[in-house]
């Protein structure tokens, strides 16, 4: 398969089904039937996907002015003293406040009702309008010979624990907090407060905690998340701790020194520094569409370490750590192979640029159909007997894929137009609006489908 570390084909030959079974229905790939609709996983992970989900049932088909008075003589003007017309206007005020307060009340008429704010509504509202700068001051390194400790020293205070939770209230109980997932963040903002971290790590939380290096725990709010690039933005009022010093991840070369910082397994191991070095500056990963540029590492980049900092070494910020799945390819029996001292972390020129627009707007609205992918090769083609296209290594649930039928492991053959058996790359989708329709060809098992997609929001799903 090629090298994209995402190939998790199983190998399968390509046999078409026989008459009766899925391979019998007309044009939309057949889906699982023990799962129902929509419904998202509920075992928590760490990392960036959950296990793949069982696919939604189908059935067959595609899823698819009153008139005035005459005017009256005008009579001649009364002069009256000046306090009874103050009593008057007193009563004739109290009168109206009277008829605009009481009587609807006695009436029974409906006063407005204010009406809660959608979920889009939210997270826009979460924006302050506002763009800080971001960043601290860096600390000259003295031991250019081994920076790493000095490197760490400087970091470390910077760097707090994350765990967000599912808060459940139960009627005549105590609140219920069940803990989701837990990662790493960093602060980029010392004022205001604003902490850098992972999308996945807080995504799927409604109330989330933030643990400082002494120990002290603090809730947080929510400024903002994209799923896309896989960055959020949180922030602590009056948390009093220095912001990191912002790198410059452009240019980063192959071979640099990288010291990450992060907790790995949650608050088990509280700010670990693992030490090693950039492997490759720009490193290709495409999600959903989007092309990534991703700085990877042999610094060990573990469970828990999403959202901490990869720090250089002149002491800056150079990327965000992100705990993926990542597989570098399959034996010769068709097993998944992982590689060990390979991380990766999101340049941190970009995650900043991300950062601020979530501290702008609240959101980055992303179009997409939610899966992860990776292209087939001309020799992988032929080697597994399968078309050209986009291998379908991920679902994520409740996506406009998921909705749709597709499996891990199916193929895309074409997509909005464009070819992918002749080799072309998937078009990029997050360039189109949220809402707007794309057709596809998909490649399963010898026999191809026809599919449909509605494009969501990749910020609302997963």
């Amino acid at each position: 398969m090629s090298e994209n570390e995402f190939n998790q084909f199983s190998g399968q030959s390509g046999q078409p089904e026989s008459a009766g079974g899925q391979g019998s229905q007309a044009n939309v790939p057949p889906v699982q039937p023990d799962m129902q609709q929509g419904q998202p996983q509920q075992t928590p992970v760490y990392g960036y996907y959950a296990q793949q989900p069982n696919m939604q049932q189908t059935t067959g088909g595609q899823q698819e002015p009153s008139f005035g008075e005459a005017p009256r003589e005008q009579k001649k003007k009364r002069k009256f003293p000046k306090v009874l017309v103050s009593a008057v206007a007193g009563i004739v005020a109290g009168g109206l406040l009277t008829a605009f307060v009481i009587m609807p009340a006695v009436t029974g008429a409906n006063l407005p009702v204010q009406q809660l704010p959608t979920k889009e509504e939210q997270t826009q509202e979460q924006g302050t309008g506002e763009a800080p700068s971001l960043g601290g001051e860096a600390q000259g390194i003295r031991n250019t010979q081994n920076p790493a400790v000095e490197i760490a020293e400087n970091i470390s205070g910077s760097v707090v624990g994350i765990t967000a939770y599912n808060k459940q209230l139960v009627s005549g109980q105590e609140p219920v907090e069940q803990a989701l997932d837990a990662g790493t963040g960093f602060v980029i903002s010392e004022a205001e407060g604003y902490i850098l971290t992972n999308n996945h790590v807080i995504a799927d939380g409604n109330l989330i905690k933030v643990t400082t290096p002494d120990g002290q725990e603090h809730i947080a709010e929510k400024v903002g998340g994209d799923s896309s690039s896989d960055i959020a933005v949180i922030k602590v009022e009056n948390l009093g701790i220095k912001a990191v010093p912002i790198g410059d991840s452009d240019s980063v070369k192959a071979g640099e020194l990288a010291v990450a910082i992060g907790n790995v397994r949650g608050e088990t191991f509280n700010n670990s520094v693992t030490v090693g070095h950039v492997s490759i500056a720009q490193k290709e990963i495409a999600l959903d569409g989007n092309k990534m540029q991703m700085i990877q590492t042999d610094a060990a980049i573990n469970a828990g370490n999403s959202g901490g900092p990869l720090v250089g070494e002149d002491g800056k910020v150079i990327g965000v750590n992100t705990a993926k799945k990542y597989y570098s390819g399959m034996d010769a029996n068709g097993n998944l192979l992982t590689s060990e001292g390979v991380g990766y972390a999101i340049p941190i020129n970009k995650a900043i640029d991300t950062a601020q627009q979530l501290i702008e707007n609240g959101s980055i609205p992303r179009a997409g159909i939610g899966i992860t992918y990776s292209l087939i090769s001309d020799v992988d083609a032929r080697l597994w007997d399968t078309p050209r296209g986009a291998l379908v290594v991920d679902v994520t649930a409740g996506g406009p894929a998921d909705q749709a039928g597709l499996q891990q492991n199916d193929v895309i053959t074409e997509i909005d137009g464009v070819d992918l058996t002749a080799g072309a790359d998937m078009p990029v989708l997050s360039q189109k609006e949220v809402g707007e329709k794309v057709t596809a060809k998909v490649w399963r098992e010898g026999q191809e489908y026809s599919v449909e997609f509605t494009l969501a929001d990749m910020n609302n799903i997963g």
